[in-house]
């Protein structure tokens, strides 16, 4: 017997949880995608990464390994 829910009106959190633990529901997952998206307060950050991004961020990495002692 299949049991019907109602996404829309479901809170975010079961409706998250039912999500991930019924992750071939793809109904589910785009009704909880669609109301993260409409949701105030989430931030999200749409810009690409550059190349002069990743060589800023390989130096910044260099220098924490370098800066770091051996814990061996």
């Amino acid at each position: 017997m299949t049991q019907k829910f109602d996404f829309q009106t479901m809170p975010r959190k079961e409706l998250r949880a039912y999500v991930l633990s019924h992750r071939d529901d793809e109904h589910a997952l785009r009704i909880y995608m669609d109301r993260l998206k409409s949701e105030s307060g989430i931030i999200r950050h749409q810009g690409s990464v550059t190349t002069d991004d990743l060589a800023q961020l390989e130096q910044l990495l260099q220098n924490s390994v370098n800066q770091t002692p051996d814990a061996i």
